[in-house]
């Protein structure tokens, strides 16, 4: 039987409901379908107070969760279709936008990317703020600590009979 409701208690991966049309009946815990639960993983819980639509057997019983809804007060921020969305309550946000080819990310605090190989970029790559590098910067020609070995320590053969000139004004 197809029922709606609303969160009242939440923990991974499992929901308890209260079934308006039921006067307010409180159910037992509900599963919350996921992505994939196999081989990948995904977890996706619900918030209570969250409204929902979920299958359940004639004594409420058993029921899975077939999905949260937009209500009056939880109203759909998106009127594209060629936009898919998934926004935090911190503010940070995940967007693309299938017509443009652009996707938006905006994290309100800070990124990690771990890979045990390495992450290559196909394309120009343009900061707006600082870089900071733990380890070499390289190019196609050699690196910035080759760089600087090269120019911070020089000699000039002729002028200061071959030897050192002393630490040089602008360094690399």
């Amino acid at each position: 039987m197809l029922v709606f409701g609303t969160v009242v208690a939440s923990r991974p991966h499992q929901v308890r409901i209260k079934i308006h049309e039921f006067d307010e009946f409180e159910t037992s815990w509900y599963f919350v379908p996921q992505i994939c639960t196999v081989k990948d993983k995904s977890s996706n819980s619900l918030a209570v107070n969250t409204e929902v639509a979920a299958c359940v057997t004639e004594d409420f019983e058993d029921g899975c969760i077939i999905g949260a809804l937009y209500n009056d007060e939880d109203v759909c921020i998106l009127e594209d279709e060629n936009v898919k969305l998934i926004s935090f309550e911190d503010g940070t946000i995940f967007k693309y936008d299938k017509k443009e080819h652009k996707h938006t990310v905006d994290v309100k605090g800070q990124i990690y990317v771990k890979a045990t190989d390495k992450v290559i970029f196909d394309c120009e790559v343009e900061m707006t703020q600082n870089l900071k590098v733990a380890k070499d910067v390289s190019d196609k020609k050699g690196t910035m600590q080759a760089m600087r070995n090269v120019y911070n320590s020089h000699t000039h053969s002729n002028g200061n009979e071959g030897e050192p000139t002393g630490t040089p004004s602008g360094t690399m």
